[in-house]
């Protein structure tokens, strides 16, 4: 799900792409900006591309 969010996606897309509920998706992306200790999505993507954690 990280690697949709680097791409830039929404909640709604990424939840038409894997088959969850939005809902679903919104509580799994806030855990990744917690666990990542950032406030944004834009952060959350630079932070996981500092940390090598996506390609």
């Amino acid at each position: 799900m990280l690697a949709l969010v680097q791409q830039g996606l929404s909640n709604v897309e990424i939840a038409e792409r894997l088959f969850l509920s939005t809902k679903t998706v919104h509580h799994h992306v806030s855990a990744i900006l917690r666990k990542l200790g950032v406030a944004r999505r834009g952060q959350a993507a630079a932070e996981a591309a500092r940390l090598g954690l996506t390609p």
